[in-house]
C-alpha cells in the first residue's frame, strides 16, 4: 500500500491532517511532537512537520547531516539569532553546528539531509534567513510575471533564460515560491533529474490528476513523473525542496482539453470560503475529464505515458535520467570532517 511518505511514487495529502506523537528521529529532533512527512530510505533523508515546546533548547554539533527550518507560528532562534514566522534557519553538516532554542514555542517544516552535496564552507555557512528582506527571483528565466521565488538553501543558482542549465545547487533547492492569481500553465512537464516536494502555505493550486491544494496541502513528484496542468485562482505562497538541481527548462507534454479543465476550475471555485484540499479522484472535475474520448485516446498513446524515460533524444534536459537514479547518487556520498 502506497504511503504519504514515500519519495518513489507521487503522493497527495494535507500535513495539517497528520497525527502528532513524539518522534523516532535523529539528533535534536528525538522525542519532539510531530509527524512524518517524506523521507528517502537510501538516503536517510526526512521532512518533519514539528512542534516545538516554548523554553525548548537544543544543540547539535551538526556531524551527521544537515538540517534546515522554515517556522510556519511562533519562533525560533539559531545561536541567539532570532527568527520568526516566515524565517528559515540552517545548519550545514560539518559547518560547527549551533544551538536551537525557542522562547514562546513554534510550529516549523524540518528537513534533515545526510551528506547532502553542498559547496564548501565559507559558501555554505549556518544563516537566519527573513523572507521579507529577500528579493523575489523570477522562477522562469527571462519571464515577467508567472511564478516567482525567494532562494532559501543558499546558494541558489537560476540557469540562463536562452541556454541548458539547472535550478539549485548541487544537493537541490529549498525555495519559498509565489504563483500569481489566474495562472494557468496548459503543459505537462517532467523534471528527469530530481524529486520534487510542493508544500502550501496559504492560497490555492489546482494540479490536473492530483487534485485541489488549499492550506497545508502537499504533493510528492517522484523524479520521471509527469505533472500538470496546474492553475491558481487566488495566487499562492508554497515551499518547494528538491533532492538534486533541476533542469531547465521543463521538458513540456502538450495535454488535452488543458484550457477547459483550467477554466472549470477557475468558474467554479469559490471566493467565500479557503480552499479545500480535496484528492483528483474526489474533484467533480476528475470525473469530467474521464468521461473525455479525446482524454482517453491520449492516455492510451505512447505520449500519454505516466512516466518519463522513454524519450528519445539525447539532449539535456529532455534526456531521461531514470527513475531514483537521484536518490542513488545521493545515498552514494559521504560526508567527513578533516579530523576524522
Amino acid at each position: 500500500m502506497k504511503q504519504h511518505w514515500q519519495r518513489d511514487e507521487p503522493t497527495f495529502y494535507n500535513f495539517l491532517a497528520l497525527e502528532r506523537n513524539p518522534l523516532d528521529a535523529p539528533d535534536i529532533l528525538a522525542g519532539l511532537s510531530g509527524a512524518l512527512m517524506s523521507t528517502d530510505p537510501k538516503s536517510d533523508a526526512f521532512t518533519y512537520v514539528l512542534n516545538l515546546p516554548a523554553g525548548f533548547t537544543g544543540r547539535t554539533d551538526a556531524n551527521l547531516a544537515s538540517l534546515e527550518f522554515f517556522v510556519l507560528s511562533g519562533d525560533l532562534a539559531l545561536n541567539g539569532e532570532q527568527a520568526g514566522a516566515g524565517c528559515y534557519l540552517h545548519l550545514p553538516q560539518l559547518g560547527g553546528g549551533g544551538e536551537i532554542t525557542s522562547r514562546a514555542g513554534a510550529t516549523a517544516l524540518a528537513f534533515w539531509n545526510p551528506n547532502l552535496p553542498s559547496y564548501a564552507y565559507p559558501v555554505t555557512r549556518n544563516r537566519v534567513i527573513k523572507t521579507w528582506e529577500k528579493p523575489w527571483t523570477p522562477s522562469i528565466p527571462g519571464a515577467c510575471g508567472g511564478v516567482m521565488h525567494k532562494s532559501l538553501r543558499l546558494p541558489d543558482p537560476v540557469p540562463h533564460p536562452n541556454d541548458e542549465g539547472f535550478d539549485g545547487g548541487p544537493g537541490g533547492y529549498i525555495r519559498f515560491q509565489y504563483i500569481e492569481p489566474n495562472m494557468i500553465a496548459r503543459d505537462e512537464h517532467v523534471h528527469h533529474e530530481c524529486w520534487e516536494e510542493i508544500i502550501v502555505l496559504q492560497g490555492d493550486v489546482f494540479l490536473i490528476n492530483e487534485g485541489q491544494m488549499g492550506i497545508g496541502s502537499v504533493v510528492g513528484h517522484p523524479q520521471e513523473w509527469y505533472h500538470a496542468p496546474f492553475v491558481s485562482r487566488s495566487g499562492a505562497l508554497i515551499m518547494v525542496h528538491t533532492d538534486g538541481p533541476m533542469g531547465f527548462p521543463w521538458p513540456p507534454r502538450e495535454y488535452p482539453e488543458a484550457d477547459k479543465l483550467c477554466a472549470c476550475y477557475l468558474e467554479t471555485a469559490t471566493f467565500e470560503t479557503p480552499t479545500e484540499h480535496i484528492p483528483w479522484d474526489e474533484h467533480p472535475i476528475s470525473a469530467m475529464q474521464e468521461a473525455s474520448s479525446e482524454y482517453q485516446a491520449w492516455r492510451k498513446s505512447p505520449e500519454g505515458q505516466k512516466w518519463g524515460g522513454y524519450e528519445d533524444t539525447t539532449e539535456v534536459p529532455a534526456l531521461p535520467g531514470g527513475r531514483g537514479t537521484q536518490s542513488e547518487y545521493r545515498a552514494s556520498w559521504r560526508r567527513q570532517s578533516n579530523s576524522d
